[in-house]
């Protein structure tokens, strides 16, 4: 056990809809650390409640399973885990898609991070794609602060050879670790986002208050990719991500407050982004994702945010 993994107190949240079986897979990478956390919270929603008291069994003595009825989307659900965690007295939350593992070494090498280094509000570690571990998801988020748009830059990149640790703009919700003292000063995540794009507003505040985002160059989590899309290991559009890709981003730039800044955002999600996603509806072949881009536009405009019906 490292100096701070002694001095800070650690919780973990996964955060699962439907997807039964890969959940368990989540939470056993997560009873496999080399620095155990003390509490997990699992958020699950739309499960049966045999399969709920399955997962019960297979946790340590004071962990929980919050059980959700319906789809609340992934912000509101991350946000209940990750309160209930620091309620419980985690001084940093591990944040886990359930279609994620971590390796052993996961949270004590992001702790190691915080360490020496003052105001870090989220670390996390380069991810590799599950059923391609040889190629890399995330080795560091850039998020546009004058266009707001974002990419990873090392996608598909040999995992063998990810970028250094350093800074970076965003850590996406797949595997992060999180700091409470963050998390209470800037406030949670934006659940009328419901899914997409949370986590790199949550930085972006982050970053304006003063805080540091920090990304760990180890693959340290395989990430199966857009199962809860329907298109495990795919980076291809759905109609459920186009839509809250074409929605999230546009009401982000719209919210903007600052009159310049906001038409430079404006302009990098519409042109840049806008182009980007045109060249994957295209690629998707497909009027539904099409359309489903489309509405999610028109809901940016109109400020109808929350879950989208179809």
């Amino acid at each position: 056990m490292t100096q701070a993994d002694s001095t800070r107190r650690t919780g973990a949240v996964v955060v699962a809809w439907k997807q039964v079986r890969i959940t368990f897979e989540a939470v056993h990478s997560l009873l496999k650390l080399d620095s155990p956390v003390g509490i997990i919270v699992c958020v699950v929603q739309e499960w049966d409640p045999e399969d709920a008291l399955a997962l019960r069994a297979v946790l340590p003595e004071g962990s929980l399973v919050v059980e959700l009825r319906e789809n609340l989307g992934f912000a509101r659900a991350a946000n209940l885990g990750i309160g209930t965690a620091i309620s419980a007295g985690a001084d940093w939350v591990l944040l886990l898609n359930n279609d994620a593992v971590v390796d052993p070494r996961c949270v004590g090498r992001c702790l190691e991070e915080t360490y020496p280094i003052g105001r870090i509000a989220v670390v996390g570690p380069a991810v590799a794609f599950m059923d391609q571990p040889e190629l890399l998801w995330y080795a560091g988020g850039s998020h546009s602060n004058l266009f707001a748009y974002t990419r990873h830059p090392g996608l598909r990149a040999d995992s063998g050879a990810p970028a250094p640790t350093g800074d970076t703009d965003y850590v996406p919700g797949c595997c992060a670790l999180i700091s409470a003292a963050a998390w209470l000063e800037l406030g949670p995540y934006r659940e009328d986002f419901f899914l997409y794009y949370e986590d790199a507003e949550w930085c972006a505040r982050a970053r304006e208050a003063g805080w540091r985002c920090r990304y760990v160059g180890e693959v340290l989590c395989w990430h199966a990719v857009s199962v809860s899309a329907g298109r495990r290991g795919s980076i291809g559009l759905t109609s459920t991500q186009a839509y809250y890709l074409a929605r999230n981003p546009l009401r982000f730039a719209i919210e903007t407050r600052q009159l310049g800044r906001r038409l430079t955002r404006l302009a990098g999600i519409i042109f840049v982004w806008g182009s980007y996603n045109a060249v994957r509806v295209v690629r998707s072949r497909s009027r539904a994702v099409a359309r489903a881009y489309l509405l999610g536009l028109r809901d940016a405009l109109t400020g109808r945010m929350g879950k989208w019906n179809p």
